[in-house]
């Protein structure tokens, strides 16, 4: 997928990519009853370049995403599956930013951890995204957008049952089959009602150094994610924090020029009160819905 700006300009589905898969990747957390963790799901992004926005078009995406913790009494196992996450990038600029709508409807969790098993419905996702070519390869998107709060068996005892705000600053370099790309969000917490668990303001960071060689993608990534508060109410004893960092590799294949299928793998290197070191398998597949025909010639008939 990370072709020459002119062989990305040549494929619908290449040019969809960081439309679909990245903004695909925004939406989940790491649910664990053991550690709450950052409501979106650290890492999911790293591999995509989020800087970088400009073709219109309507995308659609799935994903499939399972992760173990190496948790104290026993492994917690998580689930993660997006079957449809809809990506309309408008005909429409704001100056010079490219506007985008980006939106996941449905999404289940499976969860199973010390004290909760549970498959349930995740927060639904919906965000507008501006992004700007700024030249030389160089791109950068501003994403304003939300996870609408579910409450059921699943977000109620991991505190993922409220309204969380994301506000996302990412930078590319998309470039001579090169992509190189650094995803920061801020999503806010929420202090738990009547004594319930509770959400830290959280800072994440999703780091990727790709290169596309025919039709394969293959480089290192990885991310970080840092508590920014402690909630004295509803989580950790005493102020305490949690911070993780993970490294990993990402492989891609391109099928035909529709079809884009991308496998990665994460392990931690550095974990603080997550309760283990968690490593995850990731696959994602991204399809054209609809994208503008070609310009009739003038002297076409």
């Amino acid at each position: 997928m990370f072709q020459s700006e002119r062989m990305v300009r040549q494929l619908p589905f290449v040019r969809a990519l960081p439309h679909t898969a990245a903004a695909l990747a925004l939406i989940l957390g790491s649910a664990s009853i053991a550690s709450a963790d950052s409501i979106q799901r650290a890492g999911l992004t790293a591999g995509i370049p989020e800087g970088y926005g400009r073709t219109p078009g309507f995308y659609v995406a799935s994903m499939i995403d399972f992760g173990l913790r190496s948790s104290d009494p026993s492994i917690t196992k998580q689930g993660v599956f997006a079957p449809v996450f809809f990506t309309w990038s408008t005909p429409w600029d704001v100056g010079k930013a490219h506007v985008s709508i980006k939106s996941l409807p449905f999404v289940v969790v499976l969860e199973h951890a010390p004290g909760l098993e549970a498959t349930r419905p995740y927060n639904p996702y919906a965000s507008v995204w501006f992004s700007w070519f700024l030249g030389t390869g160089w791109n950068v998107s501003i994403g304003e957008g939300a996870q609408l709060g579910f409450s059921n068996d699943l977000t109620k005892p991991i505190g993922r049952d409220f309204v969380a705000f994301q506000q996302n600053v990412a930078v590319s370099y998309f470039r001579n089959n090169w992509n190189m790309t650094a995803n920061t969000f801020y999503t806010t917490g929420h202090t738990g009602d009547n004594g319930g668990p509770s959400q830290p303001h959280t800072m994440n960071v999703d780091f990727t150094a790709v290169r596309h060689v025919y039709r394969t993608d293959q480089g290192p990534i990885a991310y970080g994610v840092w508590d920014l508060n402690s909630p004295a109410t509803g989580y950790l004893p005493n102020g305490a924090k949690q911070s993780e960092f993970a490294v990993g590799y990402l492989v891609g294949y391109l099928i035909g020029n529709l079809v884009q299928v991308n496998g990665k793998v994460t392990t931690d290197i550095y974990q603080n009160n997550y309760g283990g070191r968690d490593t995850r398998l990731t696959v994602m597949a991204v399809f054209p819905f609809w994208t503008p025909g070609a310009p009739k010639p003038r002297n076409g008939k």
